[in-house]
């Protein structure tokens, strides 16, 4: 006869007598999962008034069930407890104790469902299936609770849970050739800082995705939205309070990724810091191709280009001729790399060619560009096959998606940004950078003010760039978490509508800000005097 207590968490379990005398006490394991491992959620239609509704019901069942579990006894040696440690921050999480058994957590599944129809997702219902396969604490950079696993069966993601979480949450989004892993200084500065952190693949990977016909590079959307909304409940059921606040980060592709998914999702991420990204695949790719092609040209006489830029960073090559001079050929080379005229699929143009002073990073990146056109044409444009057989560096080099099928580009223009901005964001660009043109930020700098109007723009957009840094770097992520600091300023500021927080600081470290409409004091940009006119330019 079994000798558990009725009512008891014991006499709850599913396990037998000698299955549970294996269980180690939960309090023996810090940060331990109150969960299952493996959990579907399900969340409905959004409607207004649900969101309240959750925070009360969740209180309710928590304080109930801590209750119950607690009364008459001083200490259950089987209570799990969650203790969210304090942190200096003005969202510090109550140093209460929360204690649940298995009963209390299968009623916060069922309030789950309720929780996260406050996030919309395109208005429809939706599931999210995880599977992990780690779950343990780490003390790296500080101490924290780790999960690692998958999203519907193949997306592979990773969750951190500080012990001293300040109420919020980052999600990160990966570069182009990154995975779930590929967080670089993000995470640090992040997870230092006290938020829940969270990243995953987004369900492709560069070197393989054009072997991989169910791969997809728009699969990002889904696998964000998704990550998000897996996080916040477990955010949810870790510190036993909805997260107060969601941030979006990522540089490169995840800075493309920052700035299309916070125009798109404005109720799901309430800013975002968009390092160094582009505005569309189309844009982005089309131009690598064109500054590789065009510096095949020039690459004989580079070195007298950087060497002249070095000694004067003003240098016109169009008015002050080398010596001995560049020939015609190598002069429009030269100009189809400072400009390249592009269009958005909303009629916007902007000039993304590289910038005056990136130069020398053209040689030192050209491999990387050629790398980038060798692993994914393929998959960007199927029909692309001058030759009829593999395509050679010369085909790659030769590749303009304007010149593609129709339905090739409007699957590359997928990912245009639009400049319907309503959240806070941060852009930091290096002027030099040789692989996605500071073109792209200056360009989205004029859309949003194109958009939304100058004002709001100034309200909402802050726009840094950085001299003589290529393609993110040491300057980039030092200033991560002033970035983070500046963006929680200008998201008080809007959410309090000016009565706390700041806008947009003057400076990020040694760096202005942009003016909202360019050029402005932009560094390096070249721009012809008939490039606006000039939409159909091809080299």
């Amino acid at each position: 006869m079994s000798g558990r207590v009725p009512g008891s968490r014991e006499d709850d379990a599913w396990l037998s007598d000698e299955q549970l005398a294996e269980c180690a006490p939960a309090e023996t394991d810090e940060l331990g999962s109150p969960v299952p491992t493996r959990m579907i959620l399900e969340f409905p239609g959004y409607t207004a008034d649900n969101f309240s509704k959750m925070k009360q019901r969740f209180a309710e069942l928590v304080v109930n069930d801590a209750t119950s579990v607690t009364a008459g006894s001083e200490h259950n040696p089987r209570t799990r407890h969650i203790r969210p440690g304090g942190v200096d921050h003005r969202k510090a999480v109550p140093s209460e104790e929360i204690q649940m058994n298995r009963k209390s957590v299968l009623r916060l599944l069922a309030v789950l469902s309720l929780a996260l129809s406050s996030f919309r997702v395109n208005a429809q219902t939706t599931s999210v299936e995880a599977t992990w396969d780690t779950d343990e604490v780490r003390t790296t950079p500080v101490r924290h609770r780790y999960i690692h696993g998958l999203i519907r069966s193949h997306v592979k993601f990773q969750v951190l849970l500080p012990v001293s979480w300040n109420g919020e949450i980052a999600i990160f989004t990966r570069g182009f050739s990154g995975t779930e892993l590929s967080t670089g200084a993000f995470q640090t500065a992040a997870v230092t800082k006290g938020y829940a952190f969270a990243s995953c693949d987004e369900g492709w990977y560069r070197p393989t995705i054009k072997d991989n016909p169910q791969d997809d590079y728009y699969e990002s959307r889904q696998s964000l939205m998704e990550l998000t909304v897996y996080t916040k409940a477990l955010v949810l059921m870790q510190y036993g309070r909805a997260s107060s606040r969601t941030l979006l980060m990522g540089g490169s592709n995840g800075g493309h990724h920052t700035r299309w998914m916070v125009e798109a999702y404005p109720l799901m991420f309430d800013g975002g810091i968009s390092g160094y990204g582009y505005n569309s695949q189309l844009t982005q790719w089309g131009s690598v191709a064109r500054v590789v092609r065009n510096y095949d040209v020039i690459a004989a006489r580079i070195d007298d280009i950087i060497a002249e830029r070095a000694a004067s960073p003003h240098w016109d090559p169009f008015s002050e001729p080398l010596s001995p001079p560049l020939t015609d050929a190598q002069l429009t080379a030269l100009r189809n790399i400072y400009d390249i005229p592009m269009e958005l699929t909303n009629g916007f143009r902007y000039n993304d060619g590289r910038w005056l002073g990136s130069e020398a990073n053209w040689k030192s990146q050209y491999s990387a560009l050629l790398g980038y056109l060798r692993d994914s044409i393929p998959r960007w444009d199927e029909t692309y096959r001058p030759g009829g057989g593999p395509l050679t560096d010369a085909d790659l080099k030769l590749w303009n998606p304007l010149k593609s099928p129709a339905y090739i580009q409007i699957d590359l223009r997928r990912e245009d940004c639009t400049g319907h901005l309503a959240r806070p964001t941060i852009i930091m660009a290096g002027a030099a950078d040789p692989i996605v043109g500071t073109g792209e930020s200056e360009g989205y700098k004029n859309l949003v003010a194109k958009t939304i109007g100058r004002k709001e723009a100034e309200n909402l957009l802050a726009v840094y760039y950085i001299p003589g840094m290529g393609h993110g770097g040491t300057q980039y992520n030092d200033l991560i978490p002033a970035q983070i600091d500046a963006l929680e300023a200008m998201i008080d500021y809007q959410q309090s509508n000016g009565s706390r927080g700041a806008r947009a600081p003057a400076f990020i470290g040694i760096y202005p800000r942009e003016p909202v409409t360019g050029p402005g004091a932009s560094l390096g940009f070249y721009d012809l005097p008939d490039h606006d006119h000039d939409h159909n330019h091809d080299d």
